[in-house]
């Protein structure tokens, strides 16, 4: 059994547990009235029967993982059904999906009685191996993502491996885009292991749980040192600013992970130019990118939309975007640049070279 991880937070501890089935995974709920469920529509349709000890003994909400459920639309609507329910503060929410319900149920159980409990378990490849540690929350206030936020630890993480069977290959293929990130931002850094992953398996290789606790115990490691963002976890936005702007370019249709997967291959790029990554590391990260991620960009950004997207990022202050940029391994500084006709040219150099991807 793969060991269990305790992710310290100023708010409170919380356990991450490794489950192989669903079945292991949902025996946490004790006797308690006091328990609500809301699950990926879509999950409940194809795990139902596993589920069946959650679902059908607790009021579900079913929500469809869209960017639009994680809006302040979606936000009221369940509050409403939780206040339908009657629920309480002393209620625990059980979130079960990837990030839409993630951030819908973390932001929601902040703000509901000034905070309820909930307790997590992730479905797809970037939710287990990232984002279900580390207590933030993105509101999208559309067509810009993640505008809103908060800090609300759950109170456990519960990793079933099983989720992951019927997830589709687009999907699993995003889930990879927060490894990648991590493989390389942490003092732990696991590129290697990665590699030899890939090429012994492909993205369903056997070494998948091994890298996802991997990827957690990385960015474990800086969350608990940062966790409200001062400084240090700011590395953990490697890709993210272009791809982000990526994904609200194309109405949030390129999934997340191939965006950030896109978003590290400009920003290495950029950082090559700027005599800050290394030209072979660069190509290094490239080349695997292009090897095992296999995808077609809906849209064609131009440099000066992409700037205009960077630029109603959270991280821009004055002006300046400040930019998680590769300098080797295991090793990410934070340059401020000018969101200016300089970047635009820079970016329009980048986007005609041999980016990941192909564009229409």
């Amino acid at each position: 059994m793969t060991e269990p991880l305790l992710i310290r937070s100023a708010q409170w501890d919380y356990p991450v547990t490794f489950h192989s089935t669903i079945s292991d995974g949902i025996t946490f709920v004790g006797d308690t009235s006091e328990v609500l469920v809301v699950v990926d529509a879509n999950v409940l349709d194809l795990h139902e029967q596993a589920l069946k000890p959650l679902t059908g003994a607790f009021p579900t909400l079913a929500v469809d993982p869209t960017e639009e459920a994680k809006s302040l639309a979606g936000v009221t609507t369940l509050v409403q059904w939780l206040i339908d329910q009657r629920a309480v503060r002393s209620a625990t929410i059980i979130a079960i999906g990837g990030g839409c319900i993630q951030d819908l149920v973390s932001f929601t159980s902040h703000i509901y009685y000034r905070g309820i409990n909930w307790v997590f378990l992730p479905t797809t490849v970037l939710s287990q191996s990232d984002s279900c540690i580390g207590a933030k929350s993105g509101i999208n206030v559309l067509p810009f993502k993640n505008q809103l936020g908060a800090l609300h630890s759950p109170k456990a993480v519960h990793i079933c491996q099983e989720f992951l069977q019927t997830l589709p290959d687009v999907e699993v293929a995003s889930g990879y885009g927060e490894i990648v990130k991590l493989s390389v931002t942490s003092s732990r850094h696991f590129l290697g292991l990665m590699e030899r992953a890939l090429a012994d398996g492909g993205l369903r290789n056997a070494h998948l749980l091994e890298l996802t606790r991997a990827s957690l115990f990385a960015k474990q490691e800086i969350i608990e040192e940062d966790e409200y963002e001062s400084d240090l976890r700011r590395v953990l936005n490697f890709g993210h600013s272009f791809g982000h702007a990526l994904e609200g370019l194309s109405g949030h249709e390129v999934p997340h992970g191939l965006a950030v997967l896109w978003g590290i291959d400009v920003i290495n790029s950029l950082g090559v130019m700027w005599g800050i990554t290394p030209a072979p590391l660069r190509n290094r990260l490239h080349d695997l990118i292009a090897t095992y991620f296999d995808y077609s960009l809906p849209v064609s950004p131009t440099a000066d939309e992409l700037v205009d997207g960077v630029s109603r990022d959270k991280k821009v202050a004055h002006g300046r975007m400040h930019f998680a940029v590769l300098r080797a391994e295991g090793d990410i500084i934070i340059e401020p640049r000018e969101l200016n006709s300089d970047l635009s040219s820079q970016l329009t150099e980048v986007l005609e070279g041999d980016l990941v991807f192909t564009r229409p």
